[in-house]
């Protein structure tokens, strides 16, 4: 079993970071062009524009907020507690 990175790896990588940019750069170019939907978009950012229900806003934050680490303990302390 290989632990180093390799020539695919590096493409599949590489190939991620463009295409995260340029969703990002397209998003951030047509918002600048088009100026009515860059003077909405401040309103829409916050609760959708106040049309969400307050459970998903604590739901999402509350997902967010959980890594890795969170699991892994939750996982030690039923196996240490024997429960299933």
């Amino acid at each position: 079993m290989s632990t180093t990175l390799e020539g695919p790896d590096f493409v599949i990588i590489i190939l991620y970071f463009v295409i995260l940019l340029s969703v990002g750069l397209y998003s951030s170019i047509s918002k600048f062009l088009d100026s009515k939907q860059q003077e909405t978009s401040v309103k829409e950012y916050f609760l959708a524009n106040k049309s969400m229900y307050w459970i998903a806003v604590g739901a999402s934050l509350f997902c967010s907020n959980i890594g890795s680490e969170h699991l892994i303990g939750l996982a030690g302390t039923g196996a240490k507690s024997g429960k299933k």
